[in-house]
């Protein structure tokens, strides 16, 4: 992908959309997007922040992990980074067990 569309903003993963995409008008949502970016990124930070990273959007098109001495790595899509996590923490990441959510605080239900 060029830099004009990561600027933009216009990812291509699955992930990346928290909507349906008019193909005329891709870009027409682009503030609605960004927001939806940076909430999942601070999702993100809650998850990896006590195995000692930090999560930052890079460049509207990947996630760059940086750990406690300056290492950093770019996780092209929320699939990366995982594996990506675990090489820098130097441990096992399994974000589907429960013991991965234990150190977060507890939240209240969403009411819908």
């Amino acid at each position: 992908m060029c830099e004009v569309c990561a600027i933009f903003g216009a990812g291509e993963h699955w992930s990346d959309f928290a909507r349906q995409r008019d193909t005329r008008f891709p870009f027409a949502d682009i503030l609605h997007y960004r927001a939806e970016r940076k909430r999942r990124i601070a999702m993100l930070n809650t998850l990896v922040g006590p195995l000692g990273l930090l999560c930052e959007d890079w460049d509207g098109e990947a996630l760059a992990l940086t750990d406690a001495r300056g290492r950093t790595r770019i996780a092209p899509t929320l699939a990366d980074v995982w594996p990506v996590a675990e090489g820098l923490a130097g441990a096992r990441v399994d974000p589907l067990a429960d013991a991965f959510f234990a150190p977060l605080p507890a939240t209240e239900p969403a009411h819908g």
